[in-house]
């Protein structure tokens, strides 16, 4: 498996809500990053999963107060589907 493989890019997302609950949020939001990213490449802007990740790293923004990057990331996810995270 790849950088890029599913399995992979659920694993990042998982391992970033531990590091979320860690208190670990620079290694958190690295691997956030990169499970959005990767899955909006792989699966596309609406899947569920990409959804998930792109949810996730807005609760570490909001957790940390980084209310603008928070409202960046709210703006880039379907509107549709956003409000029923």
């Amino acid at each position: 498996m790849g950088d890029d493989h599913p399995d992979t890019l659920e694993s990042k997302n998982d391992l970033a809500v531990l590091y979320k609950e860690q208190a670990r949020y620079k290694e958190a939001e690295k691997l956030l990053l990169g499970a959005v990213e990767g899955r909006r490449l792989k699966l596309g802007d609406t899947h569920p999963h990409t959804l998930q990740s792109g949810h996730n790293l807005i609760e570490l923004y909001e957790a940390l107060g980084k209310l603008e990057q928070a409202e960046e990331w709210q703006a880039k996810l379907p509107q549709s589907e956003a409000a029923g995270q």
